[in-house]
């Protein structure tokens, strides 16, 4: 008759514990299909997304090489405008340079014109007309590059 009564309450533990492990087998099959859902989900908006992706991969692509073209369009330009920039400074250089020789041979002519004879003032002032020449020339050759740059 033990025998009996253990077997009963072994065979209703058993049935308990089926039971319990039947519930929590169906939670973890209903947590199963949330994350299948959610997986077939990621899948789409996964797929969505690369292709997102691919479009502006391709894009920022085509712009570098946009950027690039117009870079090696616009070299030449800068070489142009450090040539102009170099020549403007070699002619800046030059009219100080003949202003500097005109404002001595003044400053000189003034000087010798009061210790000097005469004659002496008279060949000064027949430099004077020398270096305005020399100006002229100098700005002459300047519009001409000027012109020739447009």
């Amino acid at each position: 008759m033990l025998w009996q009564i253990s077997l009963i309450i072994v065979a209703l533990a058993f049935g308990v514990l089926v039971y319990y492990l039947v519930q929590t087998l169906k939670s973890l099959r209903g947590s199963l299909d949330e994350i299948r859902e959610t997986m077939a989900g990621m899948k789409g908006e996964l797929a969505q997304v690369s292709t997102e992706v691919k479009d502006v991969l391709h894009n920022t692509n085509q712009m570098a090489v946009d950027v690039r073209t117009k870079l090696q369009d616009l070299e030449p330009l800068f070489r142009s405008v450090n040539d102009v920039g170099t020549m403007i400074h070699e002619l800046t250089r030059t009219v100080k340079e003949s202003a500097s020789s005109v404002a001595t041979v003044i400053q000189d002519g003034r000087r010798r014109a009061l210790t000097a004879a005469p004659g002496k003032v008279q060949k000064v002032m027949s430099g004077i007309p020398v270096a305005i020449d020399l100006w002229n020339s100098f700005r002459q050759r300047k519009d001409r590059h000027t012109a020739a740059m447009k």
